[in-house]
């Protein structure tokens, strides 16, 4: 029998955690984070193994707190995955050590703060797996395949004597922007227990084809009115895509500059996008000097403006009518000035005081979903293409209730037993 256990992604999005505990062991699924708000230690399992599905940091930005309950954690996903965990790992380092230089709290709590030495320790202890290439850990075995999410990104199937969970991670029917596919068909039929994200379970969107389409449409319509156009994106999979689509128009408009601005982005593309040409744009980790000086198109990180170029690029422009932002986004979190700017035509910031200032909303703001996630028709076909008899117990995590909500009924009306577990809920598989 195996105990699972939740203990982040639920009825929420990102943040997950969840441990399964079998002949004296645990091994957890994930250990992210989440921008909004910080988990107290109850909520961070000390696990002797982690599987990790993909690098987003809602998924591994706790990795260094799992290391310091139990230094010998050993850590299984893709080699990619491990590539891209260590440079985002790194990357929050750098930004916390600039914070403190600067006397700005970094809001990590002092016994969660990790150091250079804690990623290094992720990494000697990190068992690199190709798809469909089963390892057994403790006794625990564990296959991963492709989730078609983002380079890397994995599909994990854990053995247990003869139970049988899957873990879907973060998933995307429609593939990559490499053409990459999940492998649903290389996992057993009719698991035990089925866990998967439900973070659009209530949306159905048009095809990404048409969705890049109406993404062309936007920047053009904004182009023919003489505004510069900003795009605030994520640094993996969603700029590329952003800059794959951009490079096919750029050359009709010599009047604009396109620029690709991101430290981040830059090292993920040498890392995973290396066969992506968007040599027809400018890339850079800063923006140039004079950049206004022009006509422009600017993208740039981080995807929901809560931080990096993208925030502070933001603050100029929002009361900019001659600007027209573009959010290449379905979801966007509490937090994120992009929510309040769409929901209330204002944009909330801080001074450098602290203080919370509101800015007026002049932009243009449109939103295009080319979101990475499956839509709900898409996970209901994943749900039906992986458990068919429907004897499969479905556990719902990385959802907001309402999503959770809707994706339930849709499956129960199909015949299926679903869950939307609540935190530190455990079931018996």
């Amino acid at each position: 029998m195996v105990r699972v256990k939740f203990y982040g992604g639920t009825e929420e999005v990102g943040n997950v955690r969840v441990t399964l505990e079998y002949a004296g062991k645990t091994l957890c699924l994930d250990y992210g984070s989440k921008q909004d708000h910080e988990d107290d230690d109850q909520a961070f399992p000390k696990s002797d193994f982690v599987v990790v599905s993909h690098a987003h940091l809602d998924h591994v930005g706790n990795l260094p707190y799992s290391q310091r309950l139990n230094p010998n954690t050993r850590y299984i996903g893709t080699e990619m995955t491990k590539r891209i965990t260590e440079y985002q790992l790194n990357d929050i380092l750098k930004i916390n050590e600039r914070k403190k230089k600067e006397g700005v709290p970094d809001g990590t709590p002092p016994g969660r703060q990790f150091t250079l030495d804690d990623i290094l320790a992720i990494k000697s202890g990190w068992l690199s797996t190709d798809y469909n290439s089963p390892v057994r850990v403790g006794d625990f075995d564990v296959k991963l395949v492709n989730a078609g999410h983002i380079p890397g990104s994995a599909i994990t199937e854990v053995t247990c004597g003869s139970d049988r969970i899957v873990y879907t991670g973060d998933i995307n029917l429609e593939g990559n922007l490499q053409k990459e596919l999940p492998g649903l068909g290389s996992l057993q039929k009719n698991p035990r227990a089925l866990i998967i994200e439900s973070t659009y379970g209530k949306e159905s969107r048009e095809p990404m084809d048409k969705q890049e389409q109406t993404f062309i449409q936007y920047v053009n319509e904004a182009i023919s009115k003489g505004k510069n156009v900003f795009v605030p994106a994520f640094a993996i999979e969603r700029m590329q895509r952003v800059g794959n689509l951009l490079s096919q128009i750029r050359d009709d408009h010599p009047e604009y500059e396109f620029y690709m601005v991101s430290p981040s982005y830059l090292k993920i593309k040498d890392m995973a996008y290396r066969d992506v040409d968007l040599s027809n744009l400018t890339e850079s980790a800063g923006l140039p000097d004079g950049y206004k000086g022009h006509k422009s198109i600017v993208v740039s990180t981080s995807g929901f403006c809560t931080g990096g170029i993208s925030r502070k690029i933001l603050r100029e422009v929002i009361t900019d009518k001659n600007y027209t932002i573009i959010v290449p986004s379905g979801f966007l979190p509490e937090n994120s000035p992009l929510k309040s700017a769409i929901d209330t035509g204002y944009a909330e910031f801080s001074d450098k005081n602290g203080a919370k200032v509101k800015k007026a909303v002049r932009a243009e703001i449109k939103q295009v979903k080319l979101s990475a996630h499956s839509d709900k028709e898409g996970l209901i076909k994943i749900v039906e293409t992986v458990c068919p008899d429907k004897t499969t117990q479905i556990y719902l995590v990385h959802g907001e209730p309402s999503s959770q909500a809707v994706l339930t009924q849709e499956l129960v009306s199909r015949g299926y037993q679903v869950r939307t577990p609540k935190k530190y809920e455990e079931f018996s598989v």
